[in-house]
């Protein structure tokens, strides 16, 4: 099932992006809960999943400021029964986040049916030493137990796709898929850097059970002009079809 992930179009509004999702045929869609309050209302969420035939599949928060949402994420998500959560490892002094992560969020997965994976994201260094996210690295998710795999943060973090296929092994459950267009993570998939076509068919053949969230950066789907994002997104939705849905 290939998703189209709300934080893709942080400048429209939340009906404008369910309506993208439904002309490009995504089977469904990831929401990240922020501070525009219409992603915390999961009465509004429905009447949207119920408008435009486009179901809710996951949730997530912006990586930047997780921390702010803790409240507003649990209360939402628990009215989506067996939706899957894809969360950021935490930030060193993130002591709260961290915290919610250990304590909370595998308990309200546990009561509402709902599956809970970290997300890899870009490295960066505090002081130029250490890593801001100690729990980032695949080794360190992979203990933890569900993953979700940003493909644009592994190129950053300058780590070969194919090879973490193989590592994760059954631990991989979620995919954020994009590519990396002169030197520009979060492109569309048809054209970059990225080995997507061996990806997406080493996935097929090993019969990948989980879910994929296309991922692009708005500025790389030509936000503001409707006709060329709806061609952008069609493009990418096929050639995942050509090179996933097809060979399973």
């Amino acid at each position: 099932m290939l998703l189209l992930s709300s934080q893709s179009f942080p400048h429209y509004g939340l009906e404008r992006f369910f309506e993208f999702a439904k002309k490009a045929g995504f089977d469904g869609v990831e929401i990240t809960i922020n501070g525009n309050f219409d992603t915390q209302s999961p009465k509004y969420l429905k009447t949207l999943e119920k408008r435009f035939g486009v179901p809710i599949k996951a949730f997530s928060m912006p990586q930047k400021s997780e921390g702010e949402y803790f409240a507003a994420y649990q209360l939402t998500v628990r009215e989506f029964p067996r939706v899957t959560l894809n969360l950021s490892s935490p930030q060193s002094f993130s002591f709260g986040y961290k915290k919610w992560m250990e304590e909370i969020v595998p308990k309200l997965s546990q009561k509402y049916d709902l599956q809970f994976n970290r997300r890899n994201v870009q490295a960066k260094a505090m002081f130029g030493l250490l890593p801001d996210r100690p729990e980032n690295s695949m080794f360190s998710l992979r203990e933890k137990g569900r993953v979700c795999l940003d493909l644009s943060a592994l190129w950053a973090n300058k780590e070969e796709p194919m090879r973490t296929i193989e590592f994760l092994g059954d631990h991989l459950k979620h995919v954020y898929l994009s590519n990396v267009h002169r030197n520009m993570p979060y492109s569309p998939l048809p054209s970059g850097i990225l080995p997507l076509e061996s990806f997406l068919k080493k996935l097929a053949q090993k019969h990948f059970k989980g879910d994929f969230t296309l991922v692009v950066s708005p500025k790389n789907l030509h936000e503001g002009t409707d006709e060329k994002l709806l061609d952008i997104l069609k493009e990418s939705q096929e050639y995942f079809d050509k090179y996933f849905t097809k060979l399973l």
